[in-house]
């Protein structure tokens, strides 16, 4: 005789709950809930704001990511390839990240900012998706003194004795009539001997404002070649090295030697006149290399 063999109800409940469970933590263990974020950070050698080929990336620099509707903030230090990577974060629409500053004051931040250059810092509404890594980046640079010396030095005795240090002001003479100076009246200058130079240096006014833009260029081509500033050190406010803003202005002395009051190119002329006379009085300039940094 046959017999059908039923298990037991109290065994068939368990093996129910049992391959509901296996069920349940398969389909968890498939299951992505949370997202990433990573930021790189930059060193920014030219101060453009972008990370270009060949500039290093910033390790050990502070970052905190925070979420106030998710109760998040955590700090990392970038790694050795300038990353911090905060994971297992919950999704949400409300997470900001941003990057501490050190002690040292001449930290700049040239990424990421805003249309009138301002440095964002935090970055806001950061969105974080199950699954997915949201990468974003910081860029900053450092600076130190121009090392520049005015028109007034070169006017006096420390000056002179710098345009001597090779035994004759020849060589500093022929650099200098190089150059498209210009006199009070728009005239070429083109010293010869240094009561001259002197002279032209201390009567320089901003009337004929090639003439008192000519002054600053030649104090600047006087200590570039003296080894006082690096004409290839980049002038952030400028954006560009401090060579290229010597050879806009001796363009523009070239094409406009006089420029009075009401004369179109006088405020271009100024502009460049107020770089050069800040980098003559030592204005920071762009490190080359990343200087040091720490925080509290």
């Amino acid at each position: 005789m046959h017999m059908d063999m039923k298990l037991p109800q109290s065994r068939t409940a368990k093996a129910v709950v049992l391959s509901t469970a296996l069920l349940a933590g398969a389909v968890y263990a498939g299951c992505v809930c949370h997202g990433t974020v990573t930021v790189k950070k930059f060193y920014d050698a030219n101060a453009n704001g972008v990370h270009d080929a060949g500039e290093p990336r910033l390790i050990g620099w502070n970052m905190t990511l925070e979420s106030a509707s998710k109760l998040y903030s955590s700090t990392l230090p970038t790694d050795s390839f300038g990353y911090a990577t905060f994971g297992s974060l919950l999704p949400a629409s409300d997470y900001s990240l941003r990057e501490a500053s050190p002690l040292q004051a001449n930290w700049v931040q040239s990424s990421p900012h805003d249309a009138q250059g301002n440095p964002i810092n935090p970055q806001t509404g950061i969105q974080v998706a199950a699954g997915n890594t949201a990468q974003l980046s910081f860029g900053n640079y450092c600076t130190k003194p121009s090392g520049g010396r005015t028109p007034g030095y070169w006017s006096n005795k420390n000056g002179l004795d710098t345009l001597m240090d090779g035994g004759t002001l020849a060589p500093e003479f022929t650099t200098l009539s190089s150059l498209n100076l210009s006199s009070i009246n728009g005239v070429d200058f083109n010293p010869v001997t240094y009561p001259q130079f002197r002279a032209w240096l201390l009567a320089s006014t901003a009337t004929n404002m090639a003439y008192k833009l000519s002054s600053h260029l030649a104090a600047m081509r006087l200590n570039v070649e003296a080894g006082f500033v690096n004409g290839n050190r980049i002038y952030a406010p400028f954006g560009g090295s401090i060579n290229q803003l010597m050879a806009l202005a001796n363009n523009s002395l070239l094409s406009d030697p006089m420029t009075p009051a009401g004369n179109p190119e006088r405020a271009y002329q100024e502009q460049l006149k107020n770089w050069l006379d800040a980098l003559n009085n030592g204005a920071p300039v762009v490190s080359p290399v990343p200087c040091t940094f720490s925080f509290n």
